[in-house]
């Protein structure tokens, strides 16, 4: 029995992007701490707010007197350097800095570099002593379980004979398991057999939360947010577009909170009426008291003191970083006026017909005939 860090990736609903955070696990082996991570992280009140959440690495303090169990924890270190550029780094440069992706590639390339030296170490000093490539030692535990779920047959021979293969470090065979793990799928017999249904947290290798969210979704979130700088973008705003369990579980303060139109009043059921940011009244960020809190239109800057049910929940980040909320308000004003126009519109007007009146024909003046003889 020995402890384990278990690392999981996730989308972070909150705030917009993705991050990683870590359980540490008492187990047997790292098979075992992958199986026993999901429960704590269900108990954790954050994980309210994460979506697609996987498994990414597993790392370990190694016995340094057990060479191979020092070469699989090392493998596994350079493991979980990777993990987290590519399932946090790189979908975090796509969302915000798409110019840093190449660097975080090449950053990656580096780990591989260096996970690749850690297999020919290991082969050089240990291949003849037993030891696998440290480099897929968990996925070739997993392989075994997919060859006994194939059952008998050619395509389950197909993959214990590959299986075998990469264990005596035939470097297309390690490939190959490699990125079955990686793809989820691999050519056996002539055609493609897929395996992604075996890793949600219930199948054999229980990485993925849910095997239907794919970090392309949430990146695409932001890549689709419209600028929204005048009155005719607003957008239909629904449940979707909050943030999930926010209205019961998330603090409201500095957040755009969503009116929710079915318990507004009549004069707010518009769209210039829909989205609202908390005011703290007690200077101690309790901006709900009593149940109700005063909140400001981020349109038109009213105000208003509603009960916290009136709203839907919080808007989702990349949502709300799409408004531009002081056009938005200048546009709400000029409207409340009458659409009056701008200083700088009758300073232009008043020039025009300045000029006009200085084009215009001179005529002499009419002779009085009313004057005294």
């Amino acid at each position: 029995m020995r402890e384990y860090d278990v690392h999981f990736s996730f989308y972070d609903e909150q705030y917009g992007n993705f991050d990683d955070v870590s359980y540490k696990v008492m187990a047997e082996n790292p098979f075992e701490a992958r199986e026993k991570a999901w429960p704590l992280c269900d108990q954790d009140g954050d994980t309210l707010f994460r979506s697609n959440i996987k498994q990414y690495a597993i790392t370990w303090t190694p016995n340094l007197l057990d060479a191979g169990d020092y070469f699989y924890a090392q493998a596994a270190s350079v493991k979980e350097s990777m993990g987290r550029i590519n399932n946090v780094q790189i979908p975090n440069a796509r969302i915000s800095n798409p110019e840093y992706e190449q660097s975080l590639k090449a950053e990656h390339h580096f780990d591989f570099g260096s996970l690749r030296a850690i297999d020919f170490m290991a082969k050089d000093l240990y291949a003849d002593k037993g030891m696998v490539p440290p480099s897929i030692y968990e996925e070739l535990h997993y392989t075994e379980k997919l060859c006994e779920q194939l059952g008998w047959g050619d395509k389950a021979d197909a993959l214990w004979d590959r299986m075998d293969k990469a264990k005596k470090w035939d470097q297309g065979a390690i490939y190959s398991i490699r990125d079955l793990f990686k793809d989820g799928y691999t050519w056996l017999c002539g055609e493609t057999t897929h395996f992604r249904e075996q890793f949600d947290r219930h199948g054999i290798f229980p990485v993925h939360n849910n095997l239907d969210e794919r970090d392309y979704s949430y990146i695409s979130r932001w890549q689709r947010a419209r600028k929204v700088d005048n009155m005719g973008r607003l957008p239909a705003l629904t449940k979707a577009d909050v943030i999930k369990h926010s209205a019961e579980h998330m603090d409201f303060y500095g957040q755009t909170l969503l009116l929710n139109f079915d318990r507004a009043a009549d004069r707010h059921r518009t769209p210039e009426n829909m989205l609202w940011t908390p005011i703290d009244t007690s200077e101690r960020g309790e901006v709900i008291q009593n149940g109700a809190l005063l909140a400001e239109n981020l349109i038109t800057g009213e105000r208003m003191t509603f009960p916290k049910d009136a709203f839907i929940g919080v808007l989702r980040p990349e949502l709300a970083a799409a408004f531009d909320f002081d056009a938005l308000k200048s546009m709400a004003a000029q409207r409340e006026q009458g659409e009056k126009p701008s200083l700088l519109t009758q300073l232009q007007d008043a020039k025009n017909r300045a000029a006009q009146e200085a084009n215009m024909p001179k005529t002499a003046p009419k002779k009085d005939t009313n004057l005294a003889m």
